[in-house]
């Protein structure tokens, strides 16, 4: 069964920052600024350990907002008309 994202991202959390996740490719990663922290998938199960996470730069993590529709400061959903 292979993973996916949305049936169940009302219920994964980050669990450095509790706040939602977004899935970039092969990884989740945390919607929270001040945490940034990108999680892995492999084989088709989410890593959700903050031990293993990479904790991505403002740069990056602004970058993977913006291509996710998404504030690069903040992390809110950018409202289009």
């Amino acid at each position: 069964m292979a993973f996916n994202f949305r049936e169940l991202e009302n219920l994964l959390v980050c669990p450095g920052s509790r706040s939602k996740l977004i899935q970039e490719g092969d990884s989740l990663v945390c919607l929270d600024a001040a945490c940034r922290l990108r999680f892995a998938i492999r084989d088709d199960i989410p890593i959700m350990l903050v031990d293993e996470a990479v904790k991505l730069s403002p740069e990056e993590w602004g970058d993977v907002m913006q291509r996710n529709s998404r504030d690069r400061k903040t992390g809110q959903r950018v409202r289009t008309l």
